[in-house]
């Protein structure tokens, strides 16, 4: 399955910020991204010249996108006046759009980028179609009414009030009354040794609904200056992980650890300017050329189309101390077969693959030198003759076999298969395959600790069952 998002914001001629950031954050996040435009900036890291509003185009440019392609998600940023602002409201509201809006009015570098005196405008129109607000401390100053620059570490009451506040206006005459919705403040308090990000979720509970406040404290990384961009990526990550199907706080979570890692590897450019580092780094290049060694393989083998299951194929590579499903890479939209041949319907992105991605998860947590998983058809022959020709360790999951609370509870069957097979074996096996059930394909799993080693098993499993 693909995922989409939308952004619409200005564009960033560094590529570190707006619109370019949004497109490297969603790409990271395992997302595709659309795009709408609404101002071209003149700008770099450091300075700000000028912008020009792209209001004319703006619904020829949305009407292209929104009526053609399955859009839920988008992230809004840079609103240059009230004709854009107009438009954009009428767009959400006509398609139902979930959206994050990080209503930045000022650059990094402390000019306009919009209109004098557009903020009651977009508190009225903008801010109750609003699912998350990700406004840093003076926007949230801005769109309160409470002076929150000045405020010392200990002062999260005023916070809480300020976020009350604004959480309030996201109602206002909303129609959207009983829908979740959240407010997270960037760096709302710092010390000399710790920064703080600042969030209140208005959750449904049994109750109802209840407000959730959460401070996140990070240690302060001290530089000169600013980094340039740091509002966009922040937003459209909360974006992309939030089209994932993962719950406001989740998605928060996940943002936050996103833009940590990259906020710790910034880029110096010339005349002291900073960016956010969106390059992939080597650690997940070695990830993805694992990916790519093993599809290689495959997909150079005719044989191999009669392992490719019904659901299709996908190998999963995780980095080495992988903690969730965007630290495991595979491709988008698995492999399947055209013209004879295994072929991938995509790219291979980190954050894309679900089923073997929670094998590797599972199985990493008794033992952490598993990293790859690939999924194969399953005959009784295939199993048979693995299992007489090969020394390759197998062991059969029998779903029948699964406590009611593991079958009801969604996403738990895998860390309970692979905790059985090791409490019976010792070891996470080579493979583990099973005969299905109603709804389920049967499926034979091989795991594998690299490229390499994943590559040698399916060479021992084709040359013994073909």
């Amino acid at each position: 399955m693909k995922y989409f998002c939308l952004t619409i914001a200005g564009a960033d001629p560094t590529s570190s910020a707006g619109i370019q950031a949004d497109i490297r954050t969603f790409d990271r996040c395992g997302i595709h991204s659309f795009s709408v435009i609404t101002a071209i900036t003149n700008q770099t890291a450091t300075e700000f010249f000028s912008y020009k509003s792209l209001s004319d185009t703006l619904e020829s440019q949305l009407n292209a996108i929104l009526k053609h392609y399955p859009v839920r998600h988008v992230k809004v940023g840079m609103i240059p006046d009230i004709e854009s602002l107009d438009i954009i409201a009428e767009y959400i509201q006509k398609y139902n759009l979930i959206v994050v809006y990080d209503p930045v009015t000022i650059s990094s570098a402390g000019k306009r980028l919009s209109l004098e005196g557009i903020e009651p405008h977009i508190e009225q129109k903008l801010l109750p179609l609003v699912k998350i607000l990700t406004p840093n401390l003076s926007e949230a100053s801005k769109y309160s009414g409470i002076n929150l620059l000045e405020i010392k570490f200990s002062d999260t009451l005023i916070l809480r009030k300020a976020c009350d506040t604004l959480l309030n206006k996201m109602y206002a005459g909303s129609r959207k009354i009983n829908q979740e919705k959240a407010v997270i403040v960037k760096n709302a308090l710092s010390t000399r040794e710790t920064v703080m990000d600042f969030s209140v979720v208005n959750r449904m509970t049994e109750k109802g609904f209840e407000k959730q406040y959460k401070k996140w404290e990070k240690p302060m990384i001290k530089f000169k200056g600013n980094v340039h961009g740091t509002g966009c990526v922040f937003s459209s990550a909360i974006t992309a992980y939030l089209s994932l199907d993962n719950d406001i706080e989740e998605s928060l979570c996940l943002a936050e650890k996103f833009f940590d890692e990259k906020f710790s590897k910034f880029i110096e450019l010339p005349e002291g300017g900073k960016v956010l580092d969106l390059t992939v780094s080597e650690e997940r290049r070695k990830v993805i050329n694992q990916v790519k060694e093993v599809y290689d393989y495959i997909s150079k083998e005719k044989r191999f189309v009669k392992l490719i299951p019904e659901v299709r194929l996908n190998i999963s590579c995780s980095l080495p101390n992988a903690k969730s499903k965007i630290d495991i890479a595979g491709i988008e939209g698995r492999v399947t077969i055209i013209n004879g041949f295994p072929q991938a319907c995509g790219d291979i992105k980190f954050g894309v693959t679900d089923h073997t991605a929670r094998l590797i998860l599972a199985a990493k947590e008794f033992d952490n030198s598993i990293n790859l998983v690939i999924n194969l058809k399953y005959k009784n022959k295939y199993v048979a003759s693995i299992q007489e020709n090969t020394n390759l360790f197998t062991y059969e999951f029998v779903r029948e076999s699964q406590p009611d609370e593991i079958r009801d509870k969604e996403n738990s069957t895998m860390q309970w298969l692979i905790k059985k097979s090791v409490e019976r074996t010792g070891k996470v096996p080579d493979i583990i395959w099973d005969k299905g059930a109603v709804g389920k394909e049967p499926i034979i799993r091989v795991f594998a600790k690299n490229s390499g080693d994943l590559i040698l098993k399916l060479n021992t499993i084709i040359s013994t069952i073909m």
